[in-house]
């Protein structure tokens, strides 16, 4: 699969990839990683994680490495790498890997999935999470796509429960979050923090 580095993009090979999880207690995936904010601060905070931003904005992921590889006392975080994929065409390396999958603030194909419970959500899910594995999402409820009703607690609960049950997955909550309760994502602080937008969280196990 191809890893971006702040040196540019390199192949990292299943048997790297299983040796550098080997290292670490449990693995998180974050699909659509953006800027990457989010894994790489929870990879600080974590020492035991290896967190992993997925996106396919390799320019976005370049600059979120460069931060990554600097060094501790600069904001840096070993444990986090990045990952140039989109959510629709995944690595085969990342297969059952992830022991947490966070999807914050999606948008384009990936929100278009949530919203309309697209089976392939729960594929994807399947295939990056083995058993005892569980996945956060949380969705901006104010700025659907085009054409696509504002979500509710109740709405985004009814579209996903058949891809995540055909998928294993339990849903163990849906339900609107105060601000407060924000993803510590760069989107989740421009979008929602002190501006009163309304936030979706759902979470499920498989």
């Amino acid at each position: 699969m191809e890893i971006i580095t702040r040196r540019g993009p390199r192949t990292m090979d299943a048997a790297e990839f299983n040796e550098q999880r080997a290292r670490y207690a449990s693995t998180l995936i974050d699909l659509g990683t953006g800027d990457g904010a989010w894994p790489r601060r929870f990879a600080r905070e974590h020492a035991n994680v290896l967190a992993v931003g997925v996106d396919s904005d390799r320019d976005a992921l370049r600059e979120a490495a460069k931060l990554a590889e600097r060094k501790p006392a600069r904001g840096g975080a070993a444990n986090a790498i990045f990952v140039a994929a989109s959510a629709e065409s995944l690595p085969p390396e990342l297969r059952e890997s992830a022991d947490w999958v966070t999807i914050y603030f999606p948008w384009s194909a990936l929100l278009r999935m949530i919203l309309a419970g697209d089976d392939r959500l729960g594929e994807l899910l399947y295939f990056l999470c083995p058993a005892r594995s569980r996945v956060s999402i949380v969705l901006n409820a104010e700025a659907p796509p085009a054409g696509v009703e504002p979500p509710t607690p109740a709405s985004v609960r009814g579209s996903l429960e058949s891809p995540l049950s055909a998928a294993g997955f339990r849903i163990t909550r849906s339900e609107r979050l105060e601000a407060s309760q924000a993803p510590p994502t760069t989107w989740g602080g421009r979008l929602v923090k002190g501006s009163g937008r309304a936030m979706i969280g759902l979470d499920a196990t498989r």
